[in-house]
């Protein structure tokens, strides 16, 4: 771990200095390397993850446009140098800069978007970065970095530590050349990796927290009774409802609860469980035993009341 930091940031300077332009090249040779490795990447998804075909094509398609979105706004933001006011005839330019050395840490649920998105952005903008996936998707993460360095990407810019995450966290969220944090996964983790951030000598650096939370539908007379239920099981059940913005709680007007709760409950009985490697299968596995048990246990403990 600590050699991956030492790496990192004695490479930064180096990378800093590249001009925009060269970075978004990598970054563009890289989107290209995930088309190309679609499949490969899909046998992985479905393998490691248990996410379905269709999850992990929009997976990679979102990785792909993560890149091209990043690479557009990095050019317009890197590629000039802004003018501002000069009250009393001074030139005055705004210059955008890498910061040092960003720590990344991604989530199993879209082992490739997400791993890929948080990369990407801080690479662009001059920035060093040390990748730590979440443990059950390393062999996606690891991959994936194969395929930047396949793209130019220079080894020193990008470091990949695979372990666990919080011996792993600790060590590099406590060194003060980590000068940015981006992390996406629970609202606990995330309170635990701003504690260790305040807790540091120098100066404040940056944390980006995506988290989960209940997601509500609210359904009235209004709505279209089949449009409801499409969506109900689209966000409930996409991605086998691992992931923070499926729907966990449906309010339903009286008028037309019955008839909303009938086509749902006989829409449900159409769903498909099973291989994620056939492309029949509309739901997979989650993905380890304690995520099981936990739904069990939750199920089991609503059934008692």
């Amino acid at each position: 771990i600590k050699n991956a930091i030492e790496k990192a940031w004695n490479y930064f300077p180096k990378w800093n200095v590249l001009t925009i332009s060269e970075r978004i090249t990598i970054i563009k040779n890289f989107a290209n390397l995930l088309e190309s490795n679609q499949e490969r990447l899909l046998e992985i998804c479905t393998l490691e993850a248990g996410k379905t075909i269709n999850d992990s094509i929009n997976d990679i398609r979102e990785a792909i446009d993560f890149c091209y979105y990043y690479a557009s706004e990095a050019k317009n933001l890197f590629s000039n140098p802004k003018k501002l006011k000069g009250p009393t005839g001074e030139i005055n330019e705004l210059h955008y800069e890498g910061r040092g050395i960003y720590f990344t840490i991604s989530p199993w649920n879209f082992p490739i978007a997400i791993f890929v998105g948080q990369i990407v952005g801080p690479l662009l903008s001059g920035n060093t970065v040390i990748a730590k996936p979440a443990e059950q998707t390393s062999i996606a993460a690891y991959e994936v970095v194969k395929l930047l360095f396949k793209a130019g990407l220079p080894s020193g810019s990008l470091q990949l530590l695979l372990g666990d995450g919080k011996k792993i966290g600790d060590i590099v969220i406590e060194d003060t050349r980590i000068k940015g944090v981006m992390f996406t996964g629970s609202n606990d983790t995330a309170k635990y990796i701003q504690n260790k951030i305040s807790q540091r000598e120098g100066e404040i650096i940056s944390f980006t927290a995506e988290t989960g939370g209940p997601n509500v539908m609210i359904v009235d007379s209004s709505a279209l009774t089949e449009q409801v239920v499409d969506d109900a099981i689209e966000s409930g059940f996409g991605a086998t409802g691992q992931r923070c913005s499926a729907l966990r709680i449906m309010a339903i007007q009286e008028e037309v609860f019955d008839r909303t709760i009938k086509m749902l409950s006989g829409a449900l009985q159409k769903i498909q469980i099973g291989d994620p490697r056939i492309l029949a299968t509309d739901i997979g596995p989650v993905i380890d035993e304690k995520a099981r048990n936990r739904i069990n246990n939750h199920i089991r403990k609503n059934q008692n009341k």
